[in-house]
């Protein structure tokens, strides 16, 4: 769903554009309303914005002047100015600032529909035409990737920046990220692959994922370490040095890792998720969010995929262990994805592969004991309750010499990682209702007030596309659908329980006038407001 702000000094003019793009839903927009280009920055400083519609002449800020405001931080935002002034001049500087259109307020509501339409054709032309695969390709052939995961690696073993000359270290990476300057880290994940995809293909599509979002991020400085397996993760600064510079940064990124999942799934049929940092972090703190933020990816929300989530600061109590080594990382993967069938053939290989021997065996077995305990820890919190049964099996997992073969034992640590599967998951649907159960009541407790997707992804500290998928997948409905339902109910309440004015309910359900009103209800329910309550009374 693309998101359309509508920018213009004139009330009227703003909410009569707003109730007739409301009516074309076969356009599939969030639309936004600013009264001045100040209160439209407010608006885009906070979430990114697909397409503008803006008067030319308004008060303080013109829109030519917040044209150049947008292209400085939204680049791949599509504006079109809307005037009542016929003069070539100003058409000619619209063009000449990157405007997509420029539309006479005399050419009616048909002219600005066809020039949304295109502006929505030339955004969807775009994501089409990015590169990605063939770039890919060449960079496939480099070594850089493998340094630059390397040093990521050496940090998270040696739990600290390893080198002493940490800036030499950064050039040698082929990166201008400055050593004395804090970092916004982001941490991703492919969260599914095509079964018949190979190593080669998945490392290529990594590669793609890079490419795109090192296309998005072209304002901004970007170091990409691909980890192996499906994750990454992303060192970010701004090109500025101040911490205002920094802080716009971070908000820019959350806004643009949308744009990058979206163009994920469209150019390479993958499922992608993010977390990042809310703020910038100093490089002595790397390591200990990056674990954190790779956490709170593993723990995630509704189905698990295609989430976008920041991470504010506030420590998970659950502890995390790192493991090395190719297989068990798979293992570990194996348990965080829920792929009980990898995690059965996975452990059958390992300890076919291993000597005989006593001493390697138990090695192996407390290696794979660890991963099972750290889900354990991120599945039972701090004062949960835990059953006498799942008691008994941690125990047992804390003695190799608890099972008599090396087959029992294999077998015992099969049962209790698709145990831990089968509860994380469960758990994380709790939190997703929990999550859900909050919104509703945060609709219902302002239904008089600004319900539009931003201002509800705030209240749940989610990205707004994110919670729109989230809803939809955990209620089989759309947040719009809720808000209507709810929207009718109190006003058909309103009109049978009090004598109150049709304006002054209005205003109480969430409209700004009546007429909009009357005729959102009249669609709802089949009658006007002053039929609803006429009826009322005769009955």
């Amino acid at each position: 769903m693309l998101r359309v702000l509508i920018v213009d000094d004139e009330p009227f003019t703003v909410d009569g554009l707003y109730e007739m793009l409301n009516d074309l839903p076969d356009l599939n927009m969030d639309i936004y309303r600013s009264y001045s280009a100040e209160d439209a920055i407010g608006w885009m400083s906070r979430t990114k914005m697909d397409i503008v519609l803006s008067d030319i002449r308004m008060p303080e800020m013109d829109g030519l002047q917040l044209q150049q405001w947008i292209q400085s931080r939204w680049p791949r935002c599509k504006v079109i100015f809307l005037t009542g002034i016929s003069d070539i001049h100003y058409a000619q500087q619209a063009q000449r600032s990157g405007g997509v259109d420029y539309i006479l307020k005399t050419e009616g509501d048909e002219a600005i529909v066809e020039s949304i339409r295109r502006a929505m054709s030339a955004i969807q032309e775009d994501q089409r035409n990015e590169n990605a695969l063939i770039r890919a390709r060449g960079q496939l052939k480099g070594m850089l990737p493998m340094l630059r995961r390397e040093w990521f690696m050496s940090m998270l073993e040696q739990g600290e920046l390893v080198h002493e000359n940490h800036g030499f270290s950064l050039k040698e990476l082929d990166t201008s990220l400055d050593p004395e300057s804090n970092v916004i880290l982001v941490c991703g994940r492919v969260d599914r692959w095509n079964e018949e995809y190979t190593l080669s293909d998945q490392t290529l599509l990594l590669y793609a994922v890079q490419n795109i979002a090192e296309e998005y991020m072209d304002r901004v400085v970007m170091l990409p370490v691909m980890l192996g397996g499906s994750y990454f993760v992303w060192f970010i600064q701004s090109k500025g040095s101040s911490d205002i510079d920094m802080d716009e940064t971070a908000r820019f990124v959350q806004g643009t890792l949308e744009s990058i999942q979206q163009s994920c799934n469209a150019m390479l049929h993958l499922p992608v998720s993010f977390i990042s940092s809310e703020r910038p972090v100093g490089w002595k703190d790397v390591v200990r969010t990056f674990n954190l933020l790779k956490h709170n990816l593993i723990l995630g929300l509704g189905n698990g995929e295609e989430m976008i989530l920041i991470f504010r600061g506030v420590e998970n109590p659950a502890a995390t262990v790192d493991i090395s080594g190719q297989v068990l990382s798979r293992i570990e993967n194996a348990i965080e994805t829920g792929n009980e069938q990898s995690l059965r053939e996975l452990l059958g290989d390992l300890f076919r592969r291993i000597p005989n021997r006593f001493s390697v065996y138990a090695q192996t077995y407390y290696s794979v004991a660890v991963i099972l305990l750290n889900q354990w820890n991120k599945t039972y919190r701090s004062g949960d309750a835990v059953d006498a049964d799942a008691e008994y099996a941690t125990r047992k997992l804390l003695d190799v010499n608890a099972h008599q073969t090396k087959e029992q034992a294999v077998q015992f640590l099969n049962d209790l990682g698709s145990y831990l599967i089968r509860n994380g998951k469960r758990e994380q649907d709790e939190r997703t209702d929990r999550m859900i159960q909050k919104l509703n009541r945060y609709i219902a407790e302002h239904l008089d007030e600004d319900l539009s997707l931003t201002v509800l992804a705030d209240a749940v500290y989610l990205n707004p596309s994110y919670l729109s998928n989230l809803y939809k997948i955990s209620t089989g409905r759309n947040i719009s659908d809720y808000i209507t339902e709810l929207r009718v109910d109190r006003a058909k309440s309103l009109l049978a329980e009090s004598h109150a004015k049709v304006q002054e309910i209005a205003v109480a359900v969430g409209f700004d006038t009546a007429g909009y009103f009357t005729r959102f209800f009249k669609k709802h329910v089949g009658v006007t407001p002053q039929e609803f309550r006429s009826r009322l009374s005769v009955e």
